[in-house]
C-alpha cells in the first residue's frame, strides 16, 4: 500500500475533531492534510467564544453556509415553519382527527389494555398523554460526536394530535435548540419511541449534558415499541425495522421516502451549501416516523390480545404475558391454538396448566407427547409421578427410559431408595 493511500485511510477511519475537541460533523475526511504550523486562530482559541470558533472552523458565515445561501427565513417559508431564534426553526401542525396512516386512523388513540407497559405507562383515569419522540441525527453511531439536529414530537390531545419539529440550522444555536426541546418535553407525559431507549433518548441526554443543561428526560415514563415488536415478530419477520412494522401492521408503503441513513448528508448539505430539498425530505421522513408510532401502539395491543390472528409468535407473546403475571391471558392464548402449537408450544401450555393447578390437563399433554418419544415430557411425567401422584414404579420406569446422565442417575438412585422404604 502506498504511503499516500495509507494516510488517506487513516484520515477516513479517525473522527475529525472540531474546535471543541469533539468529532466535527462538518469535517471532510477526504480533505488534504493541514498546512504546516498551527491552524489559524489556535493561538487565541482560549480568548474567543465557541460560536466564533465554530464560525472559523466552517466555510461561510453563521455556522457553515456560504454567503448568498438561503437564510433561515427562506427555509422556514419553504417548510411552513417559523424562526424561534437564530438557528432554530419550529414546524407545527395539527393532525386532522380523520387522518389515515396506512390502515389506521390517528385521530383518537385507543389506550392499550393488553400490551405490557413499563412502570408509569399503565393506563389509569389520570394517565398523562402520550408523546411520540423521534430524532434525526448527524450520524448513526451515537456518542458525543453525534448531533441531534431534528427532534420531532407528536403530542396526544383530547381529540387528535399536534406535531412539532424542532430543527437546528446552525451549530452555534444548539443551546437555544435544546432549550426549546426541553420546554416541549416538560410537564406530565408518557414517552413513546421506536428504538428510542437505546438511541434517541441517550443521544439527547448527551447533548443536554454537553451543553450544561438539565436533562428533561429523566423520570419520564417510557415505552419503546421495538421491544414488544421484537418479542412478537423476531421469529416471524426478516427484521423488525420500523418500515417493516409499518408495512406488516399498518399497511403503509412509503413512497419516495428519504431513508434515515441519508439524514446526515442532507443536514450537511444545508450547513455547507444551503441545500433545502434534501432537508425537506428529512422533515417528511420524521413526520412519517412519528405518525407510525401513534399507529403502532393500538396495533401492538391487538397483537398481544390475539397474536395468532396477527401472524405473531404465539409462544413469545404468551411468555411475555406470563412474565408479567398474566397467567390466565397467556393460558388462553396458547389453549386456543391447541395441537398447532407443536411439541415445544404444548410443553409451554402444560407448564402453564401446572402453574395454575390444572394437573389433569398437564398430565394429558405430557402423556401424549411422551408416547411420541418426547424426552422433556417424559422427564416431566417422571417428576409428576414421583412428587405428585406418588406412583414410584411409574416414575422409575419413566426415569430409566431417559438418556443416561448425571440427573437421570441421581433421580433413579433416589427413587430406588424411596421404593425400598415403601416395601415391608
Amino acid at each position: 500500500m502506498s504511503p499516500g493511500l495509507e494516510a488517506r485511510l487513516r484520515r477516513l477511519r479517525a473522527p475529525a475533531l472540531g474546535p471543541s475537541g469533539i468529532p466535527d460533523p462538518l469535517a471532510d475526511p477526504l480533505a488534504g492534510p493541514p498546512p504546516d504550523g498551527p491552524p489559524a486562530g489556535q493561538a487565541d482559541r482560549g480568548r474567543v467564544s465557541l460560536a466564533e470558533r465554530l464560525r472559523r472552523a466552517t466555510p461561510g458565515r453563521g455556522g457553515g453556509r456560504p454567503a448568498g445561501a438561503p437564510s433561515d427565513q427562506a427555509l422556514a417559508e419553504c417548510v411552513g415553519a417559523h424562526v424561534l431564534c437564530p438557528g432554530v426553526l419550529l414546524v407545527e401542525r395539527r393532525l386532522d382527527p380523520r387522518r389515515r396512516h396506512g390502515r389506521v386512523l390517528l385521530g383518537t388513540l385507543e389506550e392499550p389494555r393488553l400490551l405490557p407497559l413499563p412502570p408509569g405507562c399503565a393506563v389509569t383515569d389520570g394517565s398523562a398523554p402520550w408523546l411520540c419522540l423521534d430524532t434525526e441525527t448527524s450520524g448513526l453511531a451515537g456518542g458525543t460526536g453525534t448531533w441531534a439536529f431534528l427532534t420531532g414530537v407528536l403530542r396526544q390531545l383530547e381529540v387528535g394530535w399536534v406535531l412539532r419539529q424542532y430543527l437546528l440550522t446552525r451549530l452555534d444555536a444548539e443551546p437555544g435548540y435544546l432549550e426549546a426541546v426541553a420546554q416541549e418535553l416538560g410537564g406530565a407525559v408518557r414517552l413513546l419511541t421506536y428504538n428510542g431507549r437505546a438511541f434517541d433518548v441517550p443521544l439527547l441526554t448527551t447533548r443536554f449534558r454537553l451543553a450544561g443543561l438539565p436533562d428533561p428526560l429523566v423520570g419520564i415514563p417510557h415505552l419503546d415499541l421495538l421491544g414488544p415488536v421484537r418479542r412478537a415478530f423476531a421469529r416471524a419477520w426478516p427484521d423488525c425495522r420500523l418500515v417493516t412494522a409499518e408495512l406488516r401492521l399498518l399497511g403503509l408503503q412509503r413512497q419516495d421516502d428519504l431513508p434515515g441513513s441519508a439524514a446526515p448528508l442532507a443536514w450537511l448539505g444545508w450547513l455547507r451549501r444551503g441545500e433545502m430539498a434534501p432537508l425537506i425530505g428529512v422533515l417528511r421522513h420524521n413526520r412519517l416516523d412519528l405518525c407510525s408510532l401513534a399507529g403502532l401502539l393500538p396495533r401492538m395491543d391487538a397483537v398481544y390480545a390475539d397474536p395468532a390472528s396477527q401472524g405473531a409468535d404465539v409462544r413469545a407473546v404468551a411468555a411475555d404475558h406470563s412474565k408479567q403475571g398474566r397467567l390466565d391471558l397467556a393460558l388462553g392464548i396458547l389453549a386456543r391454538e391447541g395441537a398447532s402449537l407443536g411439541p415445544v408450544g404444548l410443553l409451554d401450555l402444560a407448564a402453564l396448566y401446572r402453574r395454575t393447578g390444572q394437573w389433569t390437563r398437564s398430565v394429558a399433554i405430557w402423556e401424549s407427547l411422551e408416547a411420541a418419544g418426547d424426552l422433556q415430557a417424559r422427564a416431566a411425567l417422571a417428576r409428576y409421578h414421583e412428587h405428585r401422584s406418588r406412583d414410584l414404579e411409574r416414575a422409575l420406569t419413566l426415569t430409566e427410559a431417559l438418556p443416561f446422565g448425571e440427573d437421570r442417575e441421581r433421580r433413579r438412585a433416589r427413587l430406588l431408595v424411596k421404593r425400598a422404604r415403601q416395601c415391608p
